[in-house]
């Protein structure tokens, strides 16, 4: 047994949709302005050898995502164009106490910090697709929220 929700109900519904909407667009816009205030205190410039945006401030999701780009090919560079696995096959072949142990230990280092950079990069560019998709249902919810209140007209 089925039976249609009355209009009352659905201006209910309405109104809960709308209610949630607006709460959803002032979630994303705040972690969208927090994460983009917190990067721009860190202070972060996009380097010269970037492959675009040089020059410019780390404080949004695009530059943020260039930044870790960048830093990704600057580390494998700075280590003969090895990875960070790479580096950690060859310290195991060989003698700890060489030289070349030696380098191969600050390659090492040198490519876990990069990758420890990135990822709190990546977090950020995630953390702003999470705020868009937030803001956009609760664009969402806001329209479809408004048709519902206005089903008796």
């Amino acid at each position: 047994m089925s039976s249609t929700p009355s209009k009352s109900d659905l201006r209910g519904v309405g109104g809960l949709a709308i209610a949630a909407g607006s709460l959803f667009i002032a979630a994303g816009a705040a972690a969208w302005l927090t994460v983009t205030k917190q990067l721009r205190d860190e202070k972060i410039e996009v380097p010269g050898n970037a492959p675009a945006l040089a020059g410019k401030r780390v404080q949004g999701p695009v530059t943020a995502y260039v930044e870790a780009l960048t830093i990704k090919g600057n580390a494998e560079r700075g280590a003969g164009g090895r990875t960070f696995a790479d580096v950690s096959a060859a310290l195991r072949g060989v003698d700890s106490s060489s030289d070349e142990a030696g380098e191969l230990r600050k390659q090492s280092a040198a490519l876990s910090t990069a990758a420890s950079l990135r990822t709190s990069l990546m977090t950020s560019v995630l953390a702003y697709g999470v705020s868009a998709l937030v803001g956009g249902l609760g664009a969402l919810f806001l329209i479809v929220g408004s048709k519902l209140r206005r089903v008796d007209e």
